[in-house]
């Protein structure tokens, strides 16, 4: 399923939800384009964490990668190429741990739905020469800044080798106004196979390390194993 920004000021109600129609319709998993989920019949679940450049000093939550690697739970980790550029002893590290996938989330973390072609392409393509050089690893995977993604990113990204992944479960770690409780409760009620759930590993996670370990034995407990977006797609 893709998740497209569709301007409705002109028209009515049941124009704008014909187009989202006709956009689900044309543009499904099948096509490769974006992704928000795995198959529903696996008992997959694939954890994902964000890591875009911030203000913060410290754009680097170590309890969380501690936490991931004392529970052995794998995770694709999608890097900004400044954030890879800011924290090259941390890429290294993370791509030095068997359990990490790592992928591509654009180098300045822009609104790609507002630039053109060859500003996408430059974006998807510098992160790629970094992280290679970095780490020795080419990403395959992509995910949007901001979730933001249209079939033209989509194919840009396509073309450029990697798939778009989204998300089906959307963790809200960055929403002050959401306590532990709920996330847990939210995530361990929505979680389904194959689903992709996102976090953030770069402090903008409000309550990350908090709720992590209880979604983790959480998701666990139903069931489901852990797995890197990689791995959920290869079944």
């Amino acid at each position: 399923m893709v998740r497209f920004r569709i301007q409705t000021k002109f028209f009515g109600r049941f124009l704008a939800s014909f187009i989202v129609l006709l956009y689900l319709c044309s543009y499904s998993i099948a096509d490769g384009l974006v992704i928000e989920h795995g198959r529903r019949d696996s008992r997959e679940i694939a954890i994902t964490f964000d890591a875009c450049p911030t203000t913060l000093p410290d754009e680097y939550d170590e309890k969380v990668i501690d936490i991931l690697l004392r529970e052995k739970t794998t995770a694709t980790l999608f890097l900004s190429g400044r954030w890879v550029e800011k924290n090259p002893e941390k890429v290294k590290f993370l791509a030095a741990q068997p359990q990490f996938e790592i992928a591509n989330h654009a180098f300045w973390h822009p609104h790609l739905l507002e630039k053109d072609n060859d500003r996408i392409l430059r974006e998807l393509k510098r992160t790629q020469a970094i992280i290679k050089k970095m780490t020795g690893r080419t990403p395959h995977y992509f995910r949007p800044p901001y979730g933001e993604v249209d079939e033209r990113v989509a194919a840009i990204a396509q073309n450029a080798g990697l798939t778009t992944i989204q998300y089906d479960i959307a963790s809200g770690d960055p929403d002050v106004g959401l306590s532990p409780q709920r996330i847990i409760r939210s995530i361990l009620r929505d979680a389904k196979g194959g689903s992709i759930i996102v976090f953030h590993m770069n402090r903008k996670g409000v309550h990350t390390a908090e709720v992590l370990p209880d979604i983790i034995d959480g998701l666990r407990k139903k069931g489901f194993t852990l797995v890197t977006v990689g791995e959920l797609l290869s079944k």
